[in-house]
């Protein structure tokens, strides 16, 4: 591995925290370089390099690291495990016990950097958290500041047309609120067995379609079980009324005290114009209580913010919004939102918050409405967040529910299906798919004379299905793994493809264009020392250069590469008869 001022670079620039130890390593190579950190100066030393991470893991994590938790070096981080977390965008920080002169140092394994579309590296730190978490242990939990549970109890549930509580003791239940449509469809609003009537319920007003999956909603066990791997269950299904249909969601979630289950209907059809009647029932200050937390937990953090003088408390937060350090509470609401905004908010999102973070502006969009959202990412932790805001009014229309509901999972699994479209399952380079958005960025690029000198080189697997049909698939794969950590190792600093069984593609620009003629004679001579030496990783290869006067289409560099490496191609294979 070179070029380490470009590395240090952009590790120096990732980090936040103090980190002990940090990690460069390439996911296509495994090649890795270790630094650590000079606590007298803040500089990085360079410790060592290593030619696999993931085997260097192992060995030393079974020497130092904590028999119980040896496991996640042995499998949580080896290198198929964490590419598909990173991929996923679950990379989060693991938490482990370095045993050092026979006692147990907490530290923690954080990404700093994943991997990106146009490189195939990624860093991890190592931070000492040992003091942090022992005081962790020893505090108690703080009791969560009491609030008006019933304002914004009532206010979240009118996102919902009737509520269900269920007595999970004796099945017991009660409706807590209800529209006029519910009630014209005669569904019974308390009840000794919950889940029979439901269940006979479904069969008269639950679309056939949608039948059976509502049932399985109904049965207690079932809902119990999934309630235990998720603090909500929701599903959209269709209900049947005077011969329509509408489209409704159904959010199960377990209140505080174990021992009620909430079932909650969403009209979804009319989502923006729907108006829930609640009426208070006699238990209405317990019942509501349950609720507002139940409820509560849908967003990360709730302010319950006074109109008339613009003071506000905080109701709830996640620990990843405590890390803002945002206050619990003030007197100015909007003033304090405006200074959060220019430290909190991703730059390019800042002008459009402040935007709408004004009581005048609130006041308005909620003039002819419920609620009104807005979308926009936080940085926290040195890292993007997306986030959705959410304001409505409170029942007694003096008060505001500021309600920050955490997207980020959301926003990053559409990510994380188009990282997976573009990346190739085998190798982990670039795909095809890939290959044919970056040429038509190029082309862009050249039809706007933005770009003067690029060379594309090609690459192609000899006798690829001559080894799958003789040796098996798995010597083919092992074959095409090979031979892209060749490619890569020579084409550092280039974006590489795989666009198809045994063709592999480069694009050279930058440092690799300017050494492309030695960088290229260089793989040369691997190919042919390997034919010398009877070693099967024998790639063809051809490579032409940009011509702006010649060249209109970027296919046309293409298509020249492409003619020279069957060129090579044809080349290779005389020669290796002939050895």
């Amino acid at each position: 591995m070179n070029n380490w001022g470009e590395k240090l670079n952009k590790i120096a620039n990732a980090l936040l925290f103090d980190y002990e130890n940090v990690y460069y390593i390439n996911a296509v190579t495994n090649e890795y370089e270790w630094f650590s950190i000079q606590k007298d100066t803040g500089t990085l030393k360079h410790e060592r390099d290593g030619k696999d991470f993931f085997e260097d893991v192992i060995r030393d994590a079974d020497k130092v690291i904590h028999e119980d938790d040896k496991h996640i070096f042995f499998n949580d981080i080896q290198k198929k495990n964490l590419l598909e977390n990173l991929q996923k965008g679950e990379m989060k920080s693991i938490v482990y016990r370095h045993v050092k002169d026979g006692k147990n140092v907490w530290h923690s394994l954080r990404l700093i950097r994943g991997l990106e579309e146009n490189d195939d590296y990624f860093i991890i730190g190592v931070l000492n958290i040992d003091e942090e978490v022992r005081k962790q242990r020893e505090q108690d939990k703080l009791r969560k500041e009491a609030m008006t549970y019933n304002d914004i109890a009532t206010q979240l549930a009118e996102r919902y047309d009737t509520i269900y509580y269920v007595d999970l003791e004796t099945d017991y239940y009660v409706e807590i609120s209800s529209t006029d449509m519910y009630r014209a469809m005669n569904v019974p609003v308390e009840g000794k067995d919950f889940f029979e009537e439901s269940v006979a319920n479904a069969r008269r007003i639950i679309h056939k379609e949608d039948q059976e999956n509502f049932i399985e909603h109904c049965i207690k066990e079932k809902i119990l079980k999934k309630l235990e791997a998720e603090p909500t269950v929701q599903f959209d299904y269709q209900i049947i009324y005077e011969g329509s249909v509408i489209y409704a969601r159904l959010s199960i979630m377990m209140t505080k005290d174990k021992k009620h289950l909430l079932y909650c209907v969403e009209n979804r059809q009319a989502e923006h114009e729907a108006e829930a009647a609640l009426r208070r029932e006699k238990e209405r200050s317990i019942i509501y209580g349950q609720i507002a937390e139940s409820l509560a937990s849908y967003y990360a953090t709730i302010y319950y913010v006074n109109t008339e003088n613009d003071s506000y408390i905080e109701f709830e937060s996640s620990d990843i919004y405590k890390n803002l350090q945002v206050p619990d509470k003030g007197d100015d609401f909007f003033e304090e939102s405006r200074k959060n905004i220019m430290r909190v908010v991703y730059p390019d999102d800042r002008d459009k918050v402040v935007s709408i973070m004004s009581k005048e502006v609130v006041l308005e969009k909620l003039r002819d409405k419920r609620l009104f959202t807005e979308r926009y990412r936080l940085i926290i932790d040195d890292k993007i967040k997306y986030t959705r805001l959410s304001i409505m009014w409170a029942q007694d229309k003096k008060h505001l529910i500021v309600g920050i509901e955490n997207i980020d999972d959301q926003v990053r699994a559409l990510k994380t299906a188009k990282e997976k479209a573009i990346r190739d399952e085998l190798t982990g380079v670039r795909n095809k798919n890939a290959f044919q958005d970056y040429e038509s960025d190029l082309q862009k690029r050249v039809n706007a004379e933005e770009i003067d000198e690029f060379a594309i080189v090609m690459c192609d697997l000899n006798d690829l299905k001559k080894i799958n049909d003789t040796r098996g698939h798995k010597a083919g794969d092992k074959y095409i793994k090979d031979s892209c950590k060749m490619i890569c190792r020579v084409f550092t600093h280039s974006p590489v493809f795989r666009i198809g069984g045994d063709e592999f593609v480069a694009v050279l620009v930058g440092e690799d264009y300017e050494n492309r003629e030695e960088l290229l004679e260089g793989l040369r001579k691997q190919v042919l020392e390997n034919i010398k030496n009877d070693d099967i990783i024998v790639v063809a290869t051809g490579m032409a250069d940009y011509d702006s006067e010649t060249d209109p289409r970027v296919t046309d560099v293409f298509e020249r590469a492409d003619k020279l490496m069957y060129e090579n191609k044809r080349s290779l294979k005389n020669k290796k008869k002939g050895n």
